[in-house]
């Protein structure tokens, strides 16, 4: 399987945060719904405030999601979000296997090729 879910993020200039959700998918991942809740989660994300964007991958059985945020406080109310602990939940129970989620403050960023606007 290999999935790019989006483009490159467009993201202001830093600082703002990046959430970093790498994991080992189970023998139980259901692709379909997977990507059925994953279009829920990504509207309603656009939903908070200090939501900035998502770049998502998918590749020999692994995935990668990053999120960006503007501050601490956007990344909490996701995190509290009910539809966001549902999909936690159904991840941890079924489709995922090793995660980890890291919380960095970007400081620089640079690139090439980029979309304007």
């Amino acid at each position: 399987m290999s999935h790019a879910m989006n483009r490159v993020a467009a993201t202001p200039p830093p600082p703002y945060y990046a959430v970093t959700t790498t994991t080992q998918l189970s023998a139980a991942f259901d692709e379909q719904a997977y990507f059925s809740l994953g279009a829920r989660l990504y509207r309603k994300a656009q939903e908070i405030p200090g939501f900035l964007g998502l770049e998502a991958f998918f590749e020999g059985g692994a995935s990668i999601a990053v999120s960006y945020w503007a501050s601490l406080e956007a990344i909490e109310l996701w995190r509290n979000h009910p539809l966001h602990g549902q999909a936690k939940h159904l991840a941890k129970s079924a489709w995922f296997g090793p995660t980890i989620t890291r919380i960095a403050r970007v400081e620089a960023d640079y690139g090439f090729n980029l979309a304007a606007g």
